[in-house]
């Protein structure tokens, strides 16, 4: 139980800073891009592609790496892809939108440098919890339908949070380090709860 309670507040956390970085997205492109519905299209499109790769992929590395271990090193790199983030969004978006592309081409290219690989981690998250909690195939459909709504539950308060707190508090930069420190206490807390609770990872959480 120990365990699957490490993956359930996982899964939870990662949703809320993945919402939470698709509103800052708008908002970092928007001195050089604007924030018209461009922008936010190429954002979003953006963060579904990547969650599209993300999903797959964290599918694929959970029948390889099946253990909170492997979890937890992938939300350490989601936390450390948010790093270059943080230091340079506004030295990307200056850059392409210099270019002198149109705004839907220059901001598109802006939002796949910036937001691919830490929305792609992110997203590897939910189907690697599932593999992690669904041992037995007759709960397969029952925990991913869990799983996937307790990270919508947690995209859904992150993207409120953000847009009617966070920004309004405090600067971009200051909630992407925020976001970095999140996951990696996620990382850890789950890690933690993993070896605390033993066993062998095959075995039912």
């Amino acid at each position: 139980m120990l365990r699957t309670f490490g993956v359930v507040a996982a899964v939870f956390g990662c949703g809320w800073v993945l919402m939470g970085l698709e509103i800052l997205g708008g908002r970092m492109l928007s001195p050089d891009f604007g924030s018209g519905v461009l922008v936010w299209g190429s954002v979003i499109s953006v963060f579904l592609l990547a969650l599209a790769v993300g999903y797959f992929l964290g599918g694929l590395v959970s029948e390889r790496f099946p253990g909170g271990p492997g979890l937890s090193i992938v939300i350490l790199l989601a936390a450390a892809s948010i790093v270059p983030l943080t230091l340079w969004h506004g030295a990307v978006s200056g850059y392409f939108a210099e270019l002198g592309l149109h705004e839907r081409w220059g901001s598109l290219l802006a939002a796949a440098t910036l937001f691919f690989f830490p929305s792609m981690f992110l997203g590897m998250v939910s189907p690697y919890a599932v593999r992690l909690v669904a041992r037995r195939s007759v709960r397969v459909g029952f925990s991913a339908g869990t799983l996937y709504a307790i990270s919508t539950v947690g995209s859904f308060l992150g993207c409120l949070h953000t847009a009617f707190y966070l920004i309004l508090w405090t600067g971009i930069t200051n909630i992407l380090w925020l976001a970095a420190g999140v996951l990696v206490l996620i990382a850890l807390g789950l890690a933690a709860s993993w070896y605390a609770a033993g066993g062998n990872e095959k075995e039912p959480c």
